[in-house]
């Protein structure tokens, strides 16, 4: 018998469509129980939902184990031959301070199980500033990025002044954008009018309390606002479909698109397909990964043109992507094929 554990937790996106909820009752209920959660459809986050369809449709010699959050040994961990992680990085620092990330990080880089996404493709992808310096240097189209280690402040508060004078000289009263890498779901970022060090300071306070130990600081760009940021979804190296969200701030995607314009989604797609073969040739096909695009680069190009945001490989999913093709059940038809 295999065993494929799915690390599981993200309380986020709850509430599965009625009808999605209904084509799949027995095998959503039956997870529920497994977990012991009380609130019925309302505790069916998006993880839980694939770990339920991975219980159903996996072979019968293949058993399916959920491990919650970090409440496991690492002992478990040597007990099963493949470990999915959807609960990831920035969810552990959320949950357990610096030391959550610490500990998943130990977990899948000692454990003698297969892991997806490997230990060294979680670790590019949870560090912004490593993969953007990597895709810049392979031309891939990336927007320009001040990298600050907060722990030259946490150290001596007086390095703010330094910081200033590096912002002043770049935005010269021009609005920029910070966030903190490792963050989930934007928490922690700040768009920031001017720059002025009293306010600086107080945002490098609060996410020194809250663990975050770099920066990343971009030019304001307004039309990354007006337009849709595209989100291309791919399973084993190969394109599935895509979406757009445009947002109403910097905080949170509020308005969702699936009807991207054919010409500029397979420009993406083509970019996509550079991206993931720069991938594979350093880890190897990936299980899942999410590639972002944001709208413009500020250059004198006469068409807009789309820059990498963010990849992910453990992306937030919601009832969008269960019915894009039924993706999650994709997912749990695919993952132990992965074994």
């Amino acid at each position: 018998m295999k065993k494929i554990g799915i690390i599981l937790g993200t309380e986020r996106d709850l509430t599965p469509l009625p009808s999605y909820y209904k084509k799949h009752k027995k095998a959503f209920d039956t997870a529920l129980k497994d977990l012991e959660l009380t609130e019925g459809i309302d505790d069916l986050s998006y993880d839980i939902q694939i770990y339920a369809l991975a219980k159903k449709f996996s072979p019968k010699n293949v058993e399916i184990i959920p491990l919650w959050k970090l409440d496991y040994e690492f002992k478990e961990f040597n007990e099963l031959d493949l470990i999915y992680c959807i609960y990831e990085f920035p969810l552990s620092l959320e949950d357990y301070g610096e030391d959550g990330p610490k500990k998943l990080k130990r977990l899948l880089k000692n454990t003698k199980a297969k892991t997806l996404p490997s230990y060294e493709l979680s670790q590019f992808v949870y560090s912004k500033e490593t993969y953007l310096k990597f895709f810049k240097k392979h031309n891939i189209p990336t927007i320009d990025t001040i990298y600050y280690n907060i722990n030259l402040y946490k150290n001596d508060k007086r390095n703010i002044t330094k910081l200033v004078k590096r912002l002043q000289k770049v935005f010269d009263g021009k609005s920029f954008f910070c966030k903190p890498e490792g963050s989930s779901y934007s928490k922690g970022t700040r768009l920031f009018n001017k720059v002025n060090e009293k306010t600086l300071k107080t945002y490098l306070d609060m996410l020194v309390k809250k663990g975050f130990h770099k920066i990343l600081i971009q030019p304001y760009i307004e039309e990354f606002l007006k337009y849709h940021e595209i989100k291309t979804i791919w399973m084993n190296g190969e394109y599935q479909y895509a979406y757009g969200t445009k947002v109403l701030g910097y905080d949170d995607d509020d308005i969702y698109n699936d009807e991207i314009n054919k010409q500029l989604l397979d420009n993406l797609i083509e970019k996509g397909k550079e991206v993931m073969k720069l991938i594979q040739g350093k880890f190897g096909v990936p299980f899942i990964l999410r590639i972002d695009w944001g709208c413009c680069l500020q250059n004198d190009s006469l068409c807009r043109e789309y820059f990498l945001n963010e990849i992910e490989f453990s992306p937030a999913m919601n009832h969008n992507d269960s019915v894009k093709g039924d993706f999650f059940e994709k997912i749990a038809k695919n993952l132990h094929k992965r074994l």
